[in-house]
């Protein structure tokens, strides 16, 4: 399944907007509206240990509760407080 059809399932509050991006690390899962986001690196270990769709269903997951209480603020520098889910 696509990214972005995987986003829209997981019904995320009007207005946020949900984007990934590979690093070296990992994936970046970003959850943001203005003014307001939390990162989520999902470490490529953790990839290998849990599997590919349950930590990217897990990454997704932990995005929106975040985002149905209240993203946080943007710092001031632009960036944005991060969570890692790394493998054990």
């Amino acid at each position: 399944m696509d990214f972005a059809r995987q986003v829209q399932l997981a019904r995320f509050p009007a207005g946020v907007v949900v984007t990934v991006r590979g690093t070296p690390e990992g994936r970046i899962f970003q959850a943001a509206q203005p003014g307001r986001g939390l990162e989520l690196l999902l470490t490529t270990d953790a990839v290998k240990m849990y599997g590919e769709g349950p930590t990217v269903a897990l990454a997704l997951e932990r995005l929106k509760k975040v985002s149905e209480t209240g993203l946080p603020a943007v710092g001031d520098d632009g960036t944005y407080v991060r969570a890692v889910f790394v493998g054990d």
